[in-house]
């Protein structure tokens, strides 16, 4: 009987300018929304309250939460990093249009760069695979465009590949032109504000550093990574993993900070970009996460509302469930823009 093994590609597999397995789009469904909002419990407002969206976006759709966009792109990625061991950064992510429910996602995924690591001594090779994501809905829209370098192990544990490709080309600066185009200019931002008083852009202080008392313990994990059809076997299987235990996806870590720096600015109506999103550290099941948000720009917009540049940190309080256990490990360092009335 012929058998076939059926695996992920290793980094001997990977050609510069290839683009890779077409994973399945998907359609975004009130299921996506209840299970996304049961593991995070975001409170951004318009994707929880269908009045007011329709009101603000003039739209008889309910709009996602675009975290929840986001990891449905990212996971539509993984025919890549199947035997991923750690996914370094993300860079330029733009949301260009926001997702409603009923869009359905499709994602392309390219080989952009190569750069396989220094040999150390014990250490089976490995090598950074950068990859150039574009995600559109139903319309050929396009949703966001975005780069993220995965390390991935080399099929031969000895192999010299000499892939050295310099890694800094890959764009991480998202010009205000960018932006402004990709905020929503047909929101109706003078009724938001006269329903939903309180703390809006005017008020906002570039400086300010909120620390978000409030923790949330990382529960679920490997149940995002299915819903979001990732392949990457290190986080459903603690076999897989260089850590003997499931590494929790990073967007699971990104959607918990999103969640966080939405308490501390309960006005916010969108996220639009991530200048940088570095994974420091890994984070594990049943890790405690803390997030510190800092502004660090406000640039107010013709069309109405502002742009807000935000720098968030993540530790998390990890115990003796886990390898390493430490109090305060930093595992985030994220680049955010955020849309406000």
């Amino acid at each position: 009987m012929k058998e076939v093994l059926i695996e992920g590609p290793y980094f001997e597999d990977f050609k510069v300018g290839e683009f890779l397995e077409p994973a399945p789009s998907v359609t975004v469904t009130d299921g996506h929304v209840s299970a996304h909002q049961m593991l995070f419990g975001d409170r951004l407002r318009l994707p929880l309250d269908q009045h007011l969206c329709a009101e603000v976006t003039g739209s008889k759709k309910q709009l996602a939460n675009p975290t929840m966009a986001f990891s449905v792109a990212i996971g539509q990625t993984t025919y890549a990093t199947q035997n991923v061991m750690g996914n370094l950064f993300y860079r330029g992510l733009v949301l260009k249009k926001p997702v409603f429910i009923g869009d359905t996602l499709s994602t392309t995924t390219k080989v952009v760069a190569l750069r396989q690591n220094k040999a150390k001594t014990g250490r089976p090779a490995t090598g950074m695979v950068a990859l150039e994501i574009l995600t559109t809905n139903q319309h050929g829209d396009e949703i966001v465009h975005f780069w993220r370098c995965p390390m991935v192990p080399c099929r031969d544990p000895e192999a010299d590949t000499g892939h050295n490709d310099d890694l800094n080309q890959i764009p991480s600066e998202i010009s205000v032109d960018a932006l402004s185009a990709a905020a929503p200019s047909d929101w109706n931002l003078d009724l938001y504000k006269q329903k939903i008083k309180g703390f809006h852009f005017t008020d906002v202080e570039e400086g300010v550093n909120y620390r978000v008392k409030a923790r949330d313990t990382v529960t679920s994990a490997p149940e995002l990574t299915r819903l979001t059809l990732n392949l990457a076997m290190t986080h459903t299987d603690a076999g897989a993993s260089v850590y003997g235990k499931r590494l929790v996806y990073g967007g699971h870590t990104i959607s918990i900070a999103a969640a966080q720096m939405v308490r501390a600015l309960p006005n916010v109506l969108t996220l639009l970009a991530w200048t940088h999103c570095d994974h420091v550290a890994p984070v594990f099941e049943n890790d405690i996460l803390r997030s510190e948000i800092r502004v660090l720009k406000k640039t107010a917009l013709d069309t109405g509302g502002g742009l807000l540049e935000l720098h968030i940190k993540v530790w998390a309080e990890r115990g003796d469930q886990a390898p390493q256990p430490a109090a305060d490990i930093q595992v985030l360092d994220w680049g955010l823009i955020v849309f406000m009335a």
